[in-house]
């Protein structure tokens, strides 16, 4: 739990030709925006960042008191009350005009992530994690951003065995009711059970309404047993829960 809320109060000017609201906030022990160091790698760094910001909007709430704000300053004060750096897709400003990025919201401590989701849907946009940073972008190119998971599909591929020992044998050396002198041995290998081709024909034929090719960014290999997925976060949840259903049975 925070020491302390902080309301954001955003009043008009009066006058005549208005183009930005006034932000006047009390927060008195807010968190201040630390400065970032720089990224020594990509991959650990990445998730580190990711975690940080998914802790932030989870956890910490706020509350707004925003009439005709413009966006800018809407995100500026959640920017400097929450450290998580914020970044606005350019298409936000080329495909909508100013009056109509303009926000009214007022709650009261509310959890940050739902705070956001309030104020950015009445403007259809949305805020996704890209290069960490929080990335606010229209909706329709939002389902079109795509990331790259790794699916670890061994255990579909092959079967899963109960090993006890060979099977033995025994039999006699005429091959009748003689008495038995010797025995065979039979050691059953794995078999696969489900092909590399199938797997990625089923993925790709009952995810994204079997629309793959409709996304030039999408792609989705399978090799040595690991299913790579370049697609959609809507589309990594239909993989996820379709390996999930071949595995029930299998």
């Amino acid at each position: 739990m925070m020491n302390a809320m902080a309301t954001a109060l955003l009043l008009l000017c009066a006058g005549p030709a208005l183009d930005t609201a006034r932000l006047r906030c009390a927060q008195p022990d807010a968190p201040r925006r630390r400065p970032e160091a720089a990224a020594p790698s990509q991959g650990q760094d990445s998730d580190s960042k990711r975690d940080e910001i998914l802790s932030k909007l989870n956890n910490q709430k706020i509350s707004l008191d925003l009439k005709d704000a413009s966006l800018e300053d809407a995100l500026q004060f959640i920017r400097d009350y929450s450290g998580i750096n914020i970044v606005v897709d350019q298409d936000v400003f080329t495909k909508r005009s100013e009056d109509q990025l303009r926000i009214s919201i007022k709650v009261k401590d509310l959890l940050l992530k739902s705070a956001l989701k309030l104020m950015l849907g009445t403007r259809d946009l949305t805020a996704t994690y890209k290069d960490g940073v929080l990335m606010i972008v229209p909706k329709e190119k939002s389902s079109q951003m795509v990331t790259t998971l790794v699916y670890d599909v061994r255990d579909l591929l092959f079967k899963i065995q109960d090993f006890p020992g060979p099977k033995v044998e025994l039999v006699s050396p005429s091959g009748g009711s003689g008495a038995i002198t010797g025995a065979t041995f039979t050691i059953e290998e794995p078999k696969s059970i489900i092909s590399e081709d199938f797997i990625t024909e089923i993925v790709k034929a009952n995810t994204a309404e079997g629309a793959w090719d409709e996304n030039a960014s999408a792609s989705i290999t399978l090799t040595n047993g690991l299913l790579i997925v370049t697609q959609t976060k809507k589309v990594h949840g239909e993989v996820g829960r379709l390996l999930n259903l071949l595995r029930q049975f299998k």
